[in-house]
């Protein structure tokens, strides 16, 4: 979360404290005690209390977690609030006049600025390109362990050079074409871990020809136990963290 752009950080906040901001507004237009307010918000229906406790808390949340669903609810979200403030009910909660506020429409403008800047090409492209996502890249950890990769009829001999949760590094004793399927067998902590992996690039080194691989996991379990034994690696001084 921490590793996050700032700009999005900073969104986030803002719509965490946006029910905070409407209660503090509306107690110094409306003249009324700051408790008085915050007492009033929790009388509401529960339609309106979510829509004034939880609705852009929510989407900071959702914000956060820079995925493809979590944009479109955010975008979402602010049309509604554009489609609220447009269709406000003369002297209806919460801002009891015949128009929403000054300071209403400046906190919708924010929103909306908001929005616009993810609508840009590339501010939004974060949401819908992975490899853009600098922070969901795994550390890395050299392991040099034994490995059998299985292609085809072949089973071919070789090393785990270095390992992330989404793929590892190899050095192979004969070469592999790019962009085949193997089933790669090998040992963490002593730990026999399975799994099939995806040949994505080749290349030539000092030591040999090595295979950069992308795994393809068959289903939660497995992410899971990989996840734990990485977990494990990460607590231990023999491997060589350098990502």
């Amino acid at each position: 979360m921490l590793k996050r752009p700032l700009i999005l950080k900073l969104f986030a906040l803002f719509l965490f404290i946006d029910p905070l901001l409407r209660i503090t507004f509306i107690a110094i237009e409306r003249e009324f005690p700051f408790w008085v307010v915050l007492t009033k918000t929790f009388a509401l229906g529960p339609a309106d209390f979510f829509n004034f406790w939880f609705l852009f808390p929510v989407s900071g949340i959702l914000l956060l977690s820079v995925k493809l669903y979590s944009y479109l609810v955010f975008i979402t979200i602010q049309l509604y609030s554009i489609y609220f403030h447009l269709n406000y009910e003369p002297y209806s909660w919460p801002y009891l006049s015949e128009s929403p506020s000054i300071t209403s429409y400046l906190l919708l403008a924010t929103n909306v600025m908001m929005m616009f800047y993810l609508l840009l090409p590339r501010s939004r492209e974060i949401f819908f390109n992975k490899n853009l996502r600098w922070w969901e890249r795994g550390s890395r950890y050299t392991i040099n362990e034994t490995c059998f990769a299985k292609v085809l009829d072949r089973e071919i001999h070789g090393t785990v050079c270095d390992l992330s949760f989404g793929g590892a590094l190899l050095k192979l004793d004969e070469p592999i074409d790019a962009g085949s399927i193997i089933r790669l067998d090998f040992e963490i902590l002593h730990k026999p871990v399975s799994i099939s992996a995806q040949i994505v690039r080749s290349f030539d080194s000092e030591e040999g020809l090595r295979f950069g691989t992308q795994f393809l996991f068959e289903g939660t379990w497995q992410k899971l136990r990989l996840k734990l034994l990485m977990l494990s690696l990460a607590k231990l001084s023999d491997y060589d963290k350098f990502r």
